[in-house]
């Protein structure tokens, strides 16, 4: 069979682009044929490159109007198919159509975005020639969106007409309901994968100072470091013998630099960049926080838990589900939530070393690790959608996935 992949992420790589990387190589293994569409990244992510080596065939589009990292003709470009409608022509799908794929996979790094909707190519091409698609949602809003009607009924179409739509978060799921105002009756609850495969927990270090790692890209629109940072340089934890690492690149880089130096945390809080191996964090580290304004289900969460490790997370996404009363939940994703979260987390740093060898017993015992197999499958029709991932009534009734 012929499968297209469409990655709808402006950004070169993220997290959410691990699954359908990985569905991609099992669908090679079981002897299907592959085409990734992403957008025209230069270069491309070297992932996709090494797609491409194993023989997938690569489709770039255009980006669209609202990338700022484009050139400026290509923003006008973009703009202009935006409103006179040919954004929702064959135009930036020709080799995709002449292709003809006998299934879709789109993944989303948003829940419902701005890329793909009902009325795009890609989807009326699905339709007419009868293509099942499926979709991947990789995070979804706290909030409802700034969005008009058409943006609500053309993305409730265009998931209720699915022939699957896997969310990696039940929150996300019941989110996106909202958003629609409208049931998404074809869901399954997924997992994202996780790169760590380790015999044995992390050896915990010693406590003679506190270390905490923030793993997550720097945005703190949604990662929330901004929060984290205000909540720490609170007068009540001048005494608390710390320090903080933050792991991760982005486009908040200089203004988180700014907040360090305005909450005058030098020497407290250090930038530490991009790491590959995530199991070295946790040598010298004994609790990630996660303080985010949204999450999907965090794969830096199942990391640093995969690794014996606790964790301080706000409650979005399914961060507080995941934890559970193996670690601390803030409330609410707000400094002064998080500053009241803290307070009980400092005073039970004791307890963390046991916390953390429970939240990995938590991932070895619920975690599915082969997921990627089973959407390969079910994109093939080996299997069906109900054999994929969880019912999200079933969902809350188990531990995890």
């Amino acid at each position: 069979m012929r499968i297209l992949i469409i990655s709808t992420n402006v950004v070169r790589w993220g997290g959410s682009e691990e699954l359908w990387y990985n569905v991609a190589n099992r669908l090679i293994d079981l002897g299907h044929e592959v085409m990734v569409s992403v957008f025209m990244h230069r270069p491309l992510a070297n992932k996709v490159l090494l797609l491409k080596n194993k023989g997938v065939k690569i489709h770039q589009r255009p980006f669209p109007s609202y990338f700022k990292g484009q050139r400026f003709t290509g923003r006008v470009l973009a703009e202009f198919k935006l409103r006179t409608g040919l954004d929702k022509s064959k135009l930036d799908w020709v080799s995709v159509a002449k292709w003809n794929p006998n299934a879709v996979l789109i993944s989303s790094g948003e829940t419902f975005d701005y890329t793909i909707n009902h009325e795009s190519f890609i989807i009326k091409h699905c339709t007419h020639k009868q293509v099942p698609y499926y979709l991947i949602s990789q995070f979804n809003w706290e909030h409802d969106m700034d969005i008009d009607t058409v943006f609500r009924e053309s993305h409730k179409e265009l998931s209720q007409k699915a022939n699957g739509h896997f969310f990696v978060s039940y929150r996300n799921l019941k989110n996106a309901e909202m958003q629609i105002s409208g049931a998404i009756s074809n869901a399954r609850i997924i997992a994202n994968p996780i790169k760590l495969k380790l015999d044995n927990p992390v050896p915990f270090p010693s406590l003679d100072t506190i270390k905490i790692a923030i793993v997550a890209r720097l945005q703190t629109y949604i990662k929330g470091q901004d929060l984290f940072l205000q909540a720490i340089s609170s007068d009540e934890f001048k005494s608390v013998d710390y320090k903080i690492s933050l792991y991760g690149s982005g486009d908040d880089l200089e203004h988180i630099k700014n907040l360090i130096q305005f909450y005058s945390l030098q020497g407290k809080v250090e930038l530490k960049g991009k790491v590959h191996d995530i199991a070295k964090i946790w040598e010298e580290h004994h609790l990630l926080a996660l303080p985010s304004r949204a999450e999907g289900t965090s794969l830096s969460l199942l990391e640093a838990m995969m690794c014996g490790r606790t964790a301080i997370v706000t409650n979005v996404g399914d961060s507080a589900l995941v934890i559970g009363n193996r670690g601390y939940v803030s409330e609410s994703n707000t400094v002064e939530s998080l500053r009241k979260t803290l307070k009980i987390t400092f005073s039970q740093k004791n307890n963390w070393e046991t916390l953390g060898v429970e939240c990995r017993d938590f991932v070895l015992e619920n975690m599915k690790l082969d997921q990627d197999l089973e959407i390969a499958k079910c994109l093939t029709q080996e299997i069906d959608i109900t054999e994929v991932g969880v019912k999200p009534e079933e969902y809350l009734n188990r531990s995890f996935l």
